[in-house]
């Protein structure tokens, strides 16, 4: 690597690395005093507040990831711009692409690396920082006995139910549908009216049962009363809370989908979701090819004038990130596309200006 790269380099990763650790104070001390009551009234010992910030921060960094790497190429290449050290390097005969290949290969490979700390850091830690505010901090006991709507839960050997509504209470769902899949095929399906658990297995009533080889039906019956021993789901089971989307790893939300899927659900929410898990990290290298001309315009290159542009831009995306999504949930634009929307149109007019950028 040449000694200009490494300066760049160097300059870039010590503003990042600034950037995130003030993102993450200020969020840190912004939310200790929104919540700074509720530690006092329930009595939480300084070790699990320390304990519920810690699995916060994973989060925060991937949060605050785009405005960071946003304001280290605005400040990096304006300072450059601004002490007329980008001039000398031009002089030298290289070009603002040569120069810039470092920063945007670092933006690439911080990309890569948001989206494992995503799917294997942030969301565990999200889902702990959860269940410690929640059970450890407030003191509040799972729901029970509620009714929930569209329950769907997959077992062993590949067995799933799906029903209308479930009440804890009293272990019994209405309108269920259970299905055996195996290799993406349906081999058994069950449907029935209710599914109430009796003594140590549920009772499926008004019941039909198919099976299916090859995609052919080999086997219809109706039952009025029909036992579900086959089933490996507990009353337990079907309690258990499904995690939102956002809060799902990966292959967890794909297999997901493809429960939902085979039940006849909408999906919608759970593909932007699992499209958002690539899209949103990759804007940290889409940025950097926006904001490169931006600041290596000397008229632009004050600390100033930067910080506000980044702010600014930041915004305009979180805004296209949003409305992207509502349209993608509610089935107005096609869920890959309303998760990509905002990169897309910050791709194209980045692009564009570093195409029309002085070299």
């Amino acid at each position: 690597m040449k000694l200009t790269d490494k300066y760049i380099l160097g300059r870039f990763f010590k503003i990042l690395g600034f950037s995130l650790l003030a993102f993450v104070l200020v969020v840190i001390i912004v939310d200790i005093i929104e919540n700074i009551d509720k530690f006092i009234d329930h009595d939480t010992p300084l070790n699990l507040i320390a304990l519920y910030y810690v699995y916060y921060i994973p989060f925060i960094i991937i949060l605050a990831l785009p405005v960071a790497t946003l304001l280290s190429t605005m400040f990096t290449v304006g300072s450059l711009a601004r002490y007329n050290e980008l001039v000398v390097m031009k002089a030298t005969g290289l070009s603002l692409y040569r120069l810039s290949l470092p920063i945007l290969t670092a933006g690439f490979v911080i990309s890569i690396t948001a989206i494992f700390f995503s799917d294997f850091v942030m969301v565990p830690a999200n889902h702990k920082k959860n269940q410690i505010k929640k059970e450890q901090i407030l003191k509040q006991s799972p729901q029970r006995g509620v009714v929930r709507k569209n329950v769907i839960k997959s077992g062993k050997e590949g067995w799933v139910v799906f029903a209308r509504t479930y009440n804890e209470r009293k272990k019994e769902g209405d309108f269920v549908v259970i299905g055996k899949i195996e290799n993406n095929n349906v081999i058994i399906a069950v449907k029935a009216l209710k599914m109430i658990w009796a003594d140590s297995s549920w009772v499926l009533t008004e019941a039909t049962r198919r099976v299916f080889e090859n995609d052919i039906e080999t086997e219809f019956a109706v039952y009025d009363t029909l036992f579900g021993d086959f089933l490996p789901h507990t009353p337990e089971v079907m309690a258990h809370r499904m995690k939102k989307p956002r809060d799902t790893r990966f292959f967890e939300l794909i297999e997901t989908i493809k429960l939902k899927q085979w039940m006849g659900q909408d999906t919608a929410k759970d593909k932007v979701e699992l499209y958002l898990k690539f899209s949103f990290p990759f804007i940290n290298f889409i940025i950097i090819v926006l904001g490169i001309p931006l600041a290596a315009n000397p008229r632009r290159s004050g600390g100033s004038v930067g910080f506000g542009l980044s702010i600014i831009i930041i915004f305009i995306y979180f805004v296209l990130l949003r409305a992207g999504q509502s349209l993608g949930n509610n089935n107005n634009l096609p869920p890959i596309l309303a998760a990509t929307i905002g990169n897309i149109i910050f791709l194209l007019v980045g692009t564009a200006m570093f195409i029309k950028a002085r070299k």
